[in-house]
């Protein structure tokens, strides 16, 4: 397997190997001519006769390099390493209702909210769940429609389930996903001291975000939601900004991840995926160039702020560069959805497509027995995928969205050319960003 190299400047370039366990190495020059003395086999004693110049620390350089997997004993190819999750994560909807009437939205909408004994037998269920089956933690993300609409739920609910977490010896982590419309000063407050955080929808500066995410009334939002943000960063309890991209706005993606860097918050962006509920706006969907040339000029605008995070876990939709994983997401292995009538879904993108209850079932049974709805297939299955050198990186992508495109969920993503055309700008980010703190 080939090791992905790129030039960052006059003496540093970037090695990565796509069939290993993620590490980016830079590496200056004599570093480089170690590394490429080993295009044929031999030994660092044969190093050393070759490359005389560079001998001092020739050891050290050579079990870095063999570490990364960037150089193999012969016969003995790189092989990416699989860990099992120890987090089992749930999406809790605790309102069916939201503020916002986004276009790309999946929910069927109404005024319909958790209660508190459904909340509380879902975090019951949840944390059962998560202890029959071998986990450490678990991961509560209230979600909706808009989850603060239903705020005393959830500030009861988080309470209840860090008790309850504790008694059965599991770590809890816990965040809130909101449209930032109407976050009030006091129930960040209450959240920040909960621990919980929070992940606010942006999608671009202005017009590019009021496009698609207008006011039921259809009023834009983007001011709102700025004030929120603003709010935030005064209370010291910055938000993590998500930013979902369809043809709408894909050109003003780079202005949204300036809007981020300039504040100093996290980011992740997203591709829009088809769906029921967005089928009446057919504007939405963006082509591979749309999506590439938005990238592009957002990775542009992250070369000129790089920030001291990697973003090689955010820019990338579902094909994130941190780890090799043999499957995008969770879906029907470490991953669980709970309406708000406590009904147990699979995916948050089918949350309609119910297999049970929390009141008498186990909810991760639920998911990981079921066949009917959307199958989380390993991406050695996946036709196209296979010999792939990105494979293990994007997992083959989306299942819900390639079983959209193709009718099947055994085929490679339908943005797989968006993908191989964007890993090697984002690693070369990377390589920039760790020359840059490197310095520091």
């Amino acid at each position: 397997m080939s090791v992905f190299e790129c030039e960052l400047d006059d003496t540093h370039r970037l090695l990565f190997q796509p069939v290993g366990d993620g590490e980016v190495m830079v590496v200056n020059k004599p570093a480089y001519r170690i590394f490429r003395g080993f295009d044929q086999p031999a030994t660092v004693a044969d190093l050393r006769v070759a490359l005389p110049q560079d001998t001092d620390g020739i050891e050290g350089v050579v079990t870095r390099l063999r570490r990364a997997g960037l150089i193999q004993r012969p016969g003995a190819p790189a092989t990416p390493s699989f860990g099992e999750s120890g987090m089992l994560t749930a999406w809790l909807h605790v309102s069916n209702a939201c503020n916002l009437a986004c276009p790309y939205c999946y929910v069927h909408k109404s005024a319909e909210a958790m209660d508190e004994r459904t909340g509380m037998a879902a975090v019951d269920a949840v944390l059962k769940s998560a202890q029959a089956h071998g986990f450490r933690a678990v991961k509560l993300k209230y979600a909706g429609g808009e989850a603060s609409l239903n705020k005393q739920l959830v500030l009861r609910l988080d309470s209840y389930a860090r008790v309850r977490a504790a008694e059965r010896g599991l770590a809890l982590d816990a965040s809130l996903l909101s449209n930032g419309v109407a976050l009030s000063a006091a129930f960040v407050e209450a959240l920040k001291d909960a621990g919980v955080r929070i992940m606010i929808s942006l999608d671009g500066v202005g017009r590019d975000h009021d496009a698609q995410r207008p006011t039921v009334a259809g009023k834009p939002s983007f001011r709102s939601v700025e004030k929120t943000i603003g709010r935030l960063l005064a209370q010291h309890h910055p938000p993590h900004l998500s930013i979902t991209i369809t043809s709408r706005n894909a050109a003003g993606t780079a202005e949204a991840v300036q809007f981020a860097l300039d504040r100093g918050l996290t980011f992740s962006l997203n591709f829009f995926r088809d769906n029921d509920c967005a089928a009446d706006h057919d504007d939405l969907q963006y082509t591979d160039r749309q999506m590439i040339d938005g990238l592009l000029a957002a990775f542009a605008v992250i070369r000129e702020n790089l920030p001291p995070w990697s973003v090689l876990g955010s820019v990338l939709d579902r094909g994130q560069l941190l780890e090799p994983r043999q499957r995008p997401c969770g879906v029907g292995h470490d991953y669980v959805v709970i309406d708000q009538a406590g009904k147990v879904a699979k995916c948050h993108m089918e949350i309609e497509r119910t297999l049970g209850d929390v009141f008498h079932d186990d909810p991760l049974r639920l998911v990981r027995d079921d066949t009917r709805t959307t199958l989380n297939l390993l991406v050695d299955e996946k036709e196209g995928c296979r010999d792939c050198n990105w494979r293990y990186w994007c997992s083959g992508g989306c299942p819900v969205a390639t079983f959209r495109a193709t009718g099947r969920y055994d085929i490679k993503s339908p943005n797989c050319a968006i993908y191989k055309a964007i890993y090697p700008e984002a690693l070369r980010l990377e390589g920039l960003r760790l020359l840059k703190y490197a310095a520091i």
